[in-house]
């Protein structure tokens, strides 16, 4: 303890009454320490950003607490007594310095998780840079990372050799990867994910087979809930590995409608008509302007393709305008006199000699004649 310490005990300290006035005031200044740092929050993060002012705060009221506790130590000679206690257990100063800078270490640890907790929550909140999912993982990484690095540097306050650790950690790594690597090849995809962000929740998503809305994404995997209403646990290793669409990432999706014509119909007037009723319509959008093209020719039909595009997709909406289409494209061809091709099939007869040629009506089949019979 230093000199001048000990003169305040002696001089000051001597009495209860003293001891008491000593602690009552130590408590005082330091409550008013701490509002005065929190009052000063505010102009300092007007000129500085708020996470200097934050951490700046935050080691300010770290020293303040534990020069309290010690100057209360002082106050009720209990550092003589932790001196006595540990003599007793064989504790020597060096040891001593290595605790207090270990308690040291952790404290950095937790004030450097709250200011990185406080630094994403700035992220979602503010900026929007990432989302609700997004920020809750990264809590989780900033933690285990800041906590791993505070145990390392704990392990070699205490001279443990961090290169024997590493080896061990290595083959442990190895065989548990080995028994796990579906689960950590999981894991590893969806941190890709959560940095590459090739979709979002909400988004209408096309892994595969399966075809859905995303409803959550985890480290391991990636809900879905289908048309059908199915919840499907997609793993994000398979989801990384395959082909992604992703129906909503330009918020708009062009609509694909065929219809048969026949091959006696004029082919201007149908696709005339066919983008006016698309026009028409309230859920297409104007730009890009609907279109309708002729895909190919069928065994018995034209096969015209009506293209149009709706913001906003969704598999309602979707089939809501492609009904919507389909009736109105209907009701404009009854009205012009156009007729929806049908498959065709002509029927023929064998004759007398062993022939055969179509008949006249076709429908009807007149029966073969076999020897009379």
């Amino acid at each position: 303890m230093p000199e001048f310490l000990r003169s305040i005990q002696k001089a000051y300290l001597s009495s209860t009454g003293g001891q008491l006035l000593g602690s009552l005031g130590a408590l005082v200044v330091l409550t008013g320490i701490v509002l005065v740092v929190r009052r000063a929050g505010k102009p300092l993060k007007r000129r500085y950003s708020s996470r200097l002012t934050e951490a700046l705060q935050a080691g300010v009221v770290a020293v303040c607490v534990v020069g309290t506790v010690y100057w209360l130590m002082v106050v009720w000679r209990v550092v003589p007594a932790i001196g006595l206690v540990l003599d007793a257990l064989s504790v020597n100063r060096w040891t001593g310095a290595r605790l207090l800078l270990i308690a040291g270490v952790i404290v950095l640890a937790y004030l450097l998780i709250r200011l990185l907790n406080r630094s994403i929550d700035r992220l979602a909140e503010e900026y929007g840079a990432i989302t609700d999912h997004q920020s809750e993982v990264a809590y989780h990484v900033a933690d285990v990372g800041v906590a791993v690095a505070a145990l390392f540097v704990v392990l070699a306050i205490w001279g443990i050799e961090l290169s024997r650790l590493f080896l061990s950690a290595g083959a442990l790594g190895a065989v548990v990867g080995l028994a796990a690597r579906e689960t950590i090849g999981s894991i590893t995809a969806g941190f890709v994910l959560l940095f590459s962000r090739p979709f979002r929740v909400g988004d209408w998503i096309v892994v595969e087979e399966y075809e859905g809305i995303v409803r959550d994404v985890t480290i391991v995997n990636t809900e879905i809930r289908t048309f059908n209403d199915e919840h499907v646990l997609i793993p994000n290793d398979q989801i990384t590995s395959e082909p992604l669409v992703n129906l909503s990432e330009n918020n708009r999706l062009r609509v694909d409608t065929e219809i048969g014509i026949d091959y006696a119909t004029d082919l201007d007037d149908v696709i005339a008509l066919a983008e006016e009723t698309m026009a028409e319509m309230e859920e297409p959008r104007s730009v890009p302007s609907p279109q309708a093209v002729l895909k190919e020719l069928d065994e018995s039909s034209i096969v015209l393709e009506a293209r149009f595009w709706i913001d906003d997709p969704s598999s309602r909406r979707v089939w809501g305008t492609k009904t919507a289409f389909i009736q109105a494209i209907k009701e404009a061809f009854d009205r012009e006199g156009i007729s929806i091709a049908y498959p065709q099939r002509v029927l023929a007869a064998r004759d007398e000699g062993g022939e055969v040629g179509p008949h006249a009506e076709h429908g009807s089949l007149s029966p073969a004649t076999d020897g009379g019979e």
